[in-house]
């Protein structure tokens, strides 16, 4: 396999790159072309190559909210880093990069006394990523924060979105799917560092006590109008459900988890036999949450 891309500043290459290395469900083949990306010149010049080759690329943050297939990925997978996980505060509006993990935004928020991101501590993955699915906890969203965000496209060429624009509704937005978040810019306001760390620990410790642990992409269905998909779930007695290395956590309805052997085809045949089985009892038809890269 003839390596299209030349080496540059900016960037670093992995060819064959398992991707169950680079997810929290730790599930997922090889991408074709795995490519760190650090600065906005090469991730152009990747783009630029894509485009060229014709080929796919999807861009991977945490790896949560994600089930990749076992047959991996035959494209490049992107992953912003350097100059896409910087951030910098400016009369109550905070500019981020769209690379940096959730937890870290909340810490140098904490630091700067910016408050505001508080539900959003515990929650895995990038800002970016958050941004995509309007990520949220304890009745708040990323949406709220939000006040433009600045896309990358598959030409190159970057555009600012309004908050408007982004259309965005439960675990959802109108971001297309190829269009790279690159900033973020978020409202916050300012409070005490003692205030938002109290917050901050309240809410890890309700999240500790109802989530599980073990690898797993979080909440694996949306939850219906009216309803919590993990309380249907567990009404159907599908807790502890389990489909080869697979199974529905025992302590929450809504997390498959991976024991530790399962496969993509695991997952994708439990969750369908959580569809149908509450379909059928309930009348309800759950959705999934977690994407599903193939």
């Amino acid at each position: 396999m003839r390596n299209p891309f030349r080496k540059k500043d900016g960037m670093r290459l992995m060819m064959d790159e398992m991707l169950s290395r680079h997810t929290s469900f730790r599930i997922g083949g090889a991408a074709q072309y795995f490519v760190y990306v650090h600065t906005k010149k090469a991730l152009r010049y990747v783009l630029r190559v894509v485009k060229d080759r014709g080929m796919q690329y999807f861009v991977i943050g945490a790896g949560t909210n994600l089930l990749v297939a076992d047959k991996g990925f035959a494209g490049v997978i992107l992953k912003l880093g350097g100059v896409f996980k910087r951030m910098r505060v400016r009369s109550g509006l905070c500019c981020c990069g769209s690379g940096m993990l959730i937890d870290d935004l909340v810490n140098v928020a904490v630091k700067k006394g910016c408050g505001g991101l508080e539900f959003m501590a515990g929650i895995p993955g990038t800002l970016g990523g958050a941004i995509k699915g309007n990520a949220g906890a304890f009745g708040s969203s990323i949406s709220d924060l939000t006040d433009r965000i600045a896309i990358m496209d598959a030409t190159g060429s970057e555009r600012i979105v309004t908050r408007k624009e982004l259309g965005f509704s439960y675990r959802e937005s109108r971001i297309r799917n190829g269009d790279i978040i690159t900033q973020v810019y978020l409202h916050m306001r300012s409070a005490t560092r003692k205030s938002i760390r109290l917050k901050i620990k309240r809410n890890l410790a309700i999240r500790k006590k109802k989530h599980p642990t073990g690898y797993s992409a979080g909440s694996f269905f949306k939850n219906p109008p009216g309803h919590a998909a993990g309380r249907l779930i567990e009404e159907c007695g599908l807790k502890g459900l389990s489909v080869g290395g697979a199974e529905i956590s025992e302590k929450h309805g809504n997390y498959i988890i991976n024991r530790g052997q399962a496969n993509a085809a695991d997952v994708i045949a439990l969750a369908r036999v959580v569809q149908q089985r509450v379909h059928k009892k309930t009348g309800v038809k759950l959705e999934r949450e977690v994407r599903l890269l193939k």
